[in-house]
């Protein structure tokens, strides 16, 4: 090999080896640009929800005699009542929705990065890679599944969120892998512009895109019914929620890594009730 040809082969060499110096710097400020983009746009939505002040719980209690008007006799859903202490943040819907109109509950699951906003797009591929404010990013936004019926009447409401590396979105939900960690996070709060919810887990595995889990409406009791039993049976860990045909439930899921299948999702199911 001629002097010539050896000098060019090392021309080659290191003019490559620059180019994917140059290629790895520029992933990683993009990744980096991905993150400071999505915090920056939670904080600033963060301004919007506030502390709610203490309420004293004997104001609200009238007896009978002072109603104007006749209770109707009707069964109302099981509503949960908050422990003892716990005071839930107030949202400024309002300003929510000057910045965008499809904003309808935020969700938050203490003790996680899980505090945000949640809305619901005419398709459900637009909030995988848009910020709350429209701006383009990998992040996304906590998204409703655009099948579902507004106001969480369905039997399943499916929110989806990404599993980003920095732990952000719904990257926590991974964890209801373990027993533990649903023992120390068994509930989620979710608030709506109508009203306030809890989702009480009550199962959580592994699944993949086309089971049974993305099914949100059902013909029957039966058949729903059979759709819990069977998250229950799969799941990671084990919860004492009671959860029937006749409620509701949301399922919360982000994308996983498995061995089993082939397009794979991690998903946290819990049953719906207004707070009371």
């Amino acid at each position: 090999m001629s002097r010539t040809t050896s000098k060019r082969i090392q021309f080659y060499l290191a003019s490559s080896f620059v180019i994917v110096i140059m290629f790895g710097l520029l992933m990683l400020l993009t990744i980096f640009t991905t993150y400071t983009e999505g915090a920056q746009m939670h904080d600033t939505l963060a301004q919007h929800i506030m502390l709610a002040p203490e309420v004293e719980t004997e104001a609200l209690y009238v007896p009978d005699e002072e109603l104007e008007e006749p209770i109707e006799e009707y069964v109302p859903e099981e509503t949960f009542p908050l422990p003892y202490g716990v005071v839930l943040p107030e949202v400024d819907w309002d300003a929510l929705r000057e910045i965008n109109p499809n904003a309808i509950a935020w969700i938050i699951l203490e003790g996680t990065p899980i505090n945000y906003p949640i809305v619901q797009g005419e398709n459900n591929y637009h909030y995988l890679n848009h910020l709350f404010d429209g701006r383009r990013n990998r992040g996304g936004t906590i998204f409703a599944d655009t099948y579902n019926r507004s106001g969480f009447r369905d039997h399943n409401t499916i929110l989806y969120g990404h599993n980003m590396r920095d732990g952000s979105m719904f990257a926590a939900i991974r964890n209801f892998r373990e027993q533990g960690f649903f023992d120390a996070h068994p509930m989620a709060f979710l608030l709506t512009p109508e009203r306030n919810y809890v989702i009480r887990f009550f199962a959580g595995h592994t699944t993949e895109v086309g089971s049974p889990n993305w099914q949100i409406r059902f013909t029957g009791e039966a058949e729903f019914a059979a759709w819990i039993e069977e998250n229950r049976l799969l799941s990671d860990f084990v919860s004492d929620v009671e959860v029937s045909a006749s409620n509701r439930v949301v399922t919360l899921a982000t994308c996983t890594t498995s061995w089993e299948f082939d397009d794979v999702r991690y998903v946290v199911v819990g049953r719906l009730m207004p707070i009371g």
